[in-house]
């Protein structure tokens, strides 16, 4: 059963990457417990598009999360960004601030993680003034075979409800973590978004990322 499950996360992006255009995403993510409940967390990203042409977006950001019992955590982050629209526009600044209640256990042989997230973000607009951008509501489900190696695959959806009006993106995502060692992992997926409001047509994007314990 064990063996399926890998097999099945680790063909599924080849459908995802069988298609014009592409963008990537790098990422470094640090963390660090401050106590068995409190911990901080802060993450660096940059994105190109465009087959990766051009750098679209770079970010950072800042989080502090609470466990209330195994299992069930909340957090709060605060991001910073400078994006453009392509390659022919100017960098604007966006503001977001988010909250998250995850939940996971493992349930037989996979491990399930449900996550519920708030997002506010704000941008420049052509004054080089903030303005509201918009508000989400997302929930995400995440599945992983419970494995002992250093390699665990995954395959998770998100689901984007725009505050309102309607739900307007799914995210599908797949990927596989690499256990260094206690502390360090690194991280690659491959996800797509699908437009469910319009006919907005989104590149599959390759997520490489490094995570640290610090």
């Amino acid at each position: 059963m064990k063996k399926l499950l890998t097999l099945s996360f680790l063909l599924m992006p080849l459908s995802l990457l069988a298609q014009d255009g592409l963008g990537l995403r790098t990422g470094i993510g640090l963390k660090k417990n401050l106590t068995k409940k409190w911990g901080i967390s802060a993450e660096f990203q940059t994105r190109f598009n465009g087959n990766i042409s051009y750098l679209q977006t770079y970010l950072g950001e800042l989080g502090m999360s609470y466990q209330f019992v195994k299992g069930l955590e909340a957090s709060v982050y605060y991001r910073y960004s400078y994006r453009r629209k392509d390659e022919t526009k100017n960098f604007k600044e966006r503001h977001r601030y988010y909250a998250d209640v995850s939940y996971g256990r493992k349930t037989g042989p996979v491990k399930l993680d449900f996550r519920t997230r708030y997002q506010h973000q704000f941008k420049d607009n052509d004054l080089g003034q903030a303005e509201f951008d918009n508000s989400y509501l997302r929930n995400k489900l995440e599945i992983a075979p419970v494995l002992r190696g250093k390699f665990t695959p995954y395959a998770s959806a998100d689901l984007f409800y725009k505050i309102g009006s309607e739900i307007d993106q799914l995210r599908p995502k797949v990927g596989v973590e690499y256990k260094i060692n206690k502390k360090n992992k690194i991280d690659l997926s491959v996800f797509k978004d699908i437009d469910l409001a319009g006919n907005e047509k989104y590149d599959p994007v390759i997520g490489v990322n490094y995570k640290l314990k610090l």
